[in-house]
């Protein structure tokens, strides 16, 4: 009878924790799907060279696939580093419970991002040649801009790697703007570097930093030696220059040895004179359309596609160490063939937002 009762009391205890564990069951709830928070910087920011993006979840993925970029450790909070492109670009993140996709600008070290509108492009003031007039409003798209001209250090990084001839007479020290090039040159660089040069309007507008209708990068006031390299008391072979100013080289300065613009840009005036992409007309300015003008093509990538071919006559702007204050003016136009090379020649570059290849 005992052997009765144990077996029927291990049958009930059995049937109560097998209960139990089914009560257990069915509390037990499927966790949340992960959800994306936010980001810092949040899409639609410019994202420069250096820096990474944090990804926020609500809980950690156990996967996760980012394209471009490198992700951290799986967390709740996700770093990703680059590197990333220049311009626009999409990010896809991809986990088992969904996808996100982020838009950002690539800014790469040494640019700055120049945003889109319009200005007034010209001259009417006394100073003004005839190429400058008549003065008229164009509108520019938004681009990526050198904050500096091409060095000599980077332009040394474009010859060991691509062959490319040296500069006929040679270089200067490594932060000084590289000089004696052609504009076939800086073509030529432009495109190793995943870049272009500026159209002329580009280039007026950039070097103006915001500022109205005024002579120079700083402002209506001429240079006194403080915001630019030009003609100054050091070349006393050359009559137009200033002798009652001191800028305190006697050619060429390194590169930002002068306070920036108001778009962070330096040696917009004065310096070196920078090549630009336009064919040269000295009546461009009667025809020019208004949004996003450019001489001798329809489109950058015209140009840009058959550079070495082109034969035509080309734009300079900013002016150099070997020009007078009046030279040096945000809508002094020059020319030169594009053969040429000087040593008061250099370039600097952009980047389109929407065509980078």
């Amino acid at each position: 009878m005992k052997k009765i009762i144990n077996v029927f009391a291990c049958i009930i205890i059995g049937l109560s924790v097998s209960c139990g564990l089914d009560t257990e069951d069915e509390g037990i709830t499927e966790p949340e799907p992960v959800k994306f928070r936010s980001a810092i910087p949040e899409s639609g920011s410019l994202l420069h060279f250096d820096e990474s993006i944090t990804i926020f979840f609500n809980r950690a993925p156990e996967t996760l696939t980012v394209v471009p970029g490198t992700v951290s450790d799986l967390k709740r909070q996700v770093t990703i580093t680059g590197p990333f492109p220049p311009g626009n670009f999409s990010m896809e993140l991809t986990w088992d419970d969904g996808t996100q996709t982020l838009e950002y600008i690539g800014v790469p070290e040494g640019m700055v991002m120049i945003h889109g509108g319009a200005f007034q492009m010209g001259s009417d003031s006394e100073m003004a040649a005839e190429e400058e007039q008549p003065v008229h409003t164009v509108f520019v798209d938004s681009f990526l801009m050198d904050t500096h001209e091409v060095t000599v250090s980077a332009y040394k990084r474009f010859v060991q790697e691509t062959g490319h001839r040296e500069p006929e007479s040679g270089y200067y020290a490594d932060k000084y703007p590289v000089v004696f090039v052609s504009w076939h040159d800086a073509m030529a660089y432009a495109k190793w570097a995943g870049k272009r040069l500026p159209t002329e309007a580009e280039w007026e507008y950039a070097a103006r930093g915001g500022l109205e209708g005024q002579h120079y990068p700083w402002g209506n006031t001429p240079p006194d030696g403080t915001q630019c390299n030009f003609a100054d008391k050091h070349l006393t072979h050359f009559w137009w220059a200033d002798p009652e100013v001191d800028d305190g080289y006697t050619d060429t300065a390194p590169v930002g040895s002068y306070p920036e613009n108001g778009y962070g840009l330096f040696d917009m005036a004065g310096n070196v004179l920078e090549w630009c992409l336009d064919a040269y007309d000295a009546n461009f300015y009667g025809i020019s359309q208004g949004e996003n003008p450019l001489s001798g093509a329809n489109t950058p990538k015209e140009i840009s596609e058959n550079f070495e071919t082109v034969e035509a006559i080309r734009v300079l702007r900013g002016g150099s160490w070997i020009v007078n204050s009046v030279g040096v003016r945000s809508s002094a136009r020059f020319w030169l063939m594009p053969e040429s090379v000087h040593n008061s020649v250099g370039f600097r570059c952009i980047i389109d937002l929407d065509n980078v290849e």
